[in-house]
């Protein structure tokens, strides 16, 4: 299984970016290897974030981030890509370590959602 942290440093003990479409990184962590992908976000024409495309490149089972703005939200969950947002001050390994625990969960809907705009 693979999961997406949005991060603002490049390694495994960086923290949670506190705005999806603003994190500097994308650590794709597979879990049944225990290898590590980073992959740096640049920020597209007029500042506007390709965040969703290159995570949905990837094709991971889950997303693991800060805030997340609704157009993203819903493009990543209609690409079947469950979502776990809200996660702040802890590292991407600690909210892997809080997620197999279960005390992290994925988020079915967030104010804003739903409302059919594209991005």
């Amino acid at each position: 299984m693979v999961i997406c942290f949005s991060t603002d440093d490049k390694n495994f003990d960086s923290l949670i970016s506190t705005h999806f479409e603003r994190a500097k990184y994308f650590l794709f962590f597979d879990s049944e290897t225990r290898e590590v992908q980073v992959v740096k976000h640049k920020r597209g024409f007029l500042g506007r974030s390709r965040a969703v495309h290159l995570v949905t490149e990837k094709r991971p089972f889950l997303v693991i981030t800060g805030n997340i703005e609704p157009d993203s939200f819903d493009f990543l969950k209609a690409s079947g890509i469950k979502i776990i947002s809200g996660v702040f001050g802890i590292t991407a390994r600690e909210s892997w370590q809080r997620y197999q625990l279960d005390q992290i969960n994925i988020v079915e809907y967030i104010p804003g959602a739903g409302r059919g705009r594209i991005l």
